[in-house]
């Protein structure tokens, strides 16, 4: 095994080079050999960046990045507190500790409050988010997420009031067999819910053969890409061969934002509903000061306001009527693949009329406009949003990106 010095002359003599991918491996050597060596850790994240690659899905990088002094370690845990449960309280224990220096920073009392949040402690984080508004009135996200906070806080309280009434369902978290880190903080994470949580493998896109691309996909694409879309549809098979009527899928990568309810009655879906979003990024822009319970709003009202720049709405979170699976089922079988779920399930949900009345030039009335004329169907999904979300999506690696840049499908199969 090389000493330190010499995979870190290594590593800088491949950067100088050219070849990230040499100097990242020689980093990750060094880590090995001196896990806490966080200088070791930053050069690493500086060529991962390079490279394309999402720094914080590195173990090597994670497990080293605890001993990092105290600002660089803050702003990489500002991003990461959310899913690395572990650090939480370290990371408040740090950010209380540069308080005492500096009472009056309003970052640091909002980052106190975002870990109290993350624990759904809704009285601590509306505390700090107060706080931080009042020391920085003109940071209009402080004030944004205090009302978010108080929002959850009633409508959690309210669910957990409410009996046990309506339709069984069951979680299905899509996951690769390799992330059993993020299926245990999932099993953890949703704990309190009484709700069955099943793990659903997921399809390691970067292991498909390129024939199989290929066929699957008609034109090249991302093998991530693909491996997720076909993750969720092994999810919407086993619904019906498991005879349930309901399925909520989620993926490893996501937060509760309220216990489940142990039955669906409390969240008023519409009868012969057959999607219903859940997850954040799809969350309608209503007034949050407004909302005391569950509400349910029709997907094209809800994409009428969706950000006009916003290319990732999320396929994280929904939930699933038997009869929705079979329709989908049924349909990719007849369109294929190609392209992102999410985006696939938005325009399997919306008509043609109700994309037109999307804002003109959009992203997603340009995707969606493409998709509808690309896949011409007359039947629709009855599509929903609810209101609040359940679910939020956390700053980590996207497992479908790092395979869609590790092996791409190869624009043509050779002669």
């Amino acid at each position: 095994m090389p000493t330190l010095p010499a995979l870190r002359t290594l590593a800088l003599q491949a950067r100088a080079a050219g070849e990230l991918d040499h100097a990242v491996e020689a980093w990750r050597t060094a880590l090995r050999l001196q896990p806490d060596d966080w200088t070791s850790a930053l050069e690493l994240k500086r060529d991962l960046k390079a490279t394309g690659y999402y720094p914080d899905s590195d173990p090597q990088f994670r497990r080293a990045a605890r001993s990092l002094p105290d600002a660089e370690w803050l702003a990489h845990y500002t991003a990461l507190y959310a899913y690395h449960m572990d650090d939480l309280d370290a990371l408040h224990r740090r950010a209380t500790a540069m308080l005492d220096a500096a009472p009056d920073h309003a970052p640091l009392h909002a980052l106190r409050a975002d870990v109290a949040r993350q624990r759904r402690d809704w009285p601590a984080a509306a505390e700090g988010f107060a706080i931080a508004e009042r020391l920085d009135p003109a940071h209009a996200e402080y004030g944004a997420k205090r009302r978010a906070v108080l929002m959850y806080q009633r409508v959690g309280a309210w669910l957990q009031r409410q009996p046990a009434h309506g339709d069984a369902y069951e979680v299905a978290v899509v996951n690769l067999d390799r992330n059993t880190e993020r299926y245990a903080w999932t099993e953890k994470l949703f704990g309190r819910s009484p709700v069955p949580l099943r793990r659903v493998p997921a399809i390691e896109g970067s292991r498909l053969p390129t024939p199989a691309a290929h066929r699957l996909l008609g034109d090249p694409a991302m093998r991530g890409t693909l491996g997720c879309f076909l993750s969720h549809a092994a999810t919407w098979d086993s619904l019906a061969t498991r005879g349930l009527r309901h399925l909520l899928v989620i993926e490893d990568d996501v937060l509760p934002l309220a216990d489940l309810p142990a039955r669906l009655g409390p969240l008023g879906l519409p009868p012969g509903y057959d999607i219903c979003f859940v997850n954040d990024r799809l969350e309608p822009r209503l007034d949050p000061d407004a909302a005391t319970q569950p509400s349910v709003h029709h997907l094209s009202d809800v994409l009428r306001g969706f950000p006009a720049e916003d290319n990732a709405p999320g396929g994280d979170g929904y939930l699933l009527s038997a009869q929705g699976a079979a329709k989908l089922l049924r349909w990719v079988a007849q369109d294929g693949f190609a392209g992102d779920l999410d985006w696939r399930l938005l325009a399997y949900g919306m008509d043609e009329a109700a994309i037109a009345a999307l804002r003109r030039h959009a992203f997603s009335w340009r995707m969606l406009d493409r998709l509808q004329q690309d896949i011409p169907r007359i039947d629709r999904l009855n599509a929903y949003v609810l209101h609040p979300a359940l679910i939020r999506t956390v700053g980590v690696s996207s497992d479908r990106e790092d395979e869609n840049r590790e092996r791409p499908t190869a624009s043509a199969l050779p002669a």
